[in-house]
């Protein structure tokens, strides 16, 4: 976060802070002026994340949520696109009319080993996400107590002004009554 701080929106470049250069941070070439827009994007996203953070607990677990959800929903398309891939090429393997202008390549190794990936993280991030909304339900039945618990006192107030209200009322009726006699 202190870095976020530090540097402020744009991303960091070695041109501007020459002591990154000799700094022992990792990949320090990657602060190199020219790699700076596909990294704004990333930095952009960290800000985002940051300003999410600052605003309180309920609102960045929302935005938390909110992206996870989002990835899900990426890795679950491309997971069916890589499984579909794979019932393509079964289904013409087993065909008889093979030509050479319908042919479907066999899906590599990648496309097997990402099936396993998504089928290991997809479950993961489904958890991670139930885990997240369990979170954020407990940070809003604390905040709705809490106000329910501030509450009652501005009943008690508004009563009280209520009351104070009435008093005045009575005692200048009595005074314009005490005046006519």
């Amino acid at each position: 976060m202190w870095v976020l701080e530090k540097f402020g929106r744009i991303i960091p470049i070695t041109a501007k802070y020459t002591w990154l250069k000799n700094s022992h941070i990792n990949n320090a070439s990657e602060l190199h002026p020219k790699n700076t827009d596909s990294k704004q994007i990333r930095w952009d996203q960290a800000w985002e994340w940051y300003d999410e953070y600052k605003k309180g607990a309920i609102p960045f677990l929302e935005y938390r949520i909110q992206i996870r959800e989002k990835e899900l929903e990426e890795d679950e398309s491309k997971f069916v696109l890589y499984k579909q891939e794979i019932e393509y090429y079964e289904i013409w393997r087993k065909s008889e009319n093979k030509t050479k202008w319908n042919k479907i390549d066999k899906p590599s190794k990648t496309t097997h080993k990402l099936i396993k990936y998504y089928e290991k993280n997809i479950p993961e991030q489904k958890a991670e996400i139930a885990k997240l909304k369990i979170e954020l339900e407990s940070l809003k039945a604390k905040e709705n107590q809490k106000q329910q618990q501030t509450q009652p006192n501005l009943l008690l107030e508004n009563e009280n002004l209520r009351l104070k209200k009435e008093i005045l009322e009575m005692e200048l009726k009595l005074k314009e009554t005490n005046k006519q006699r």
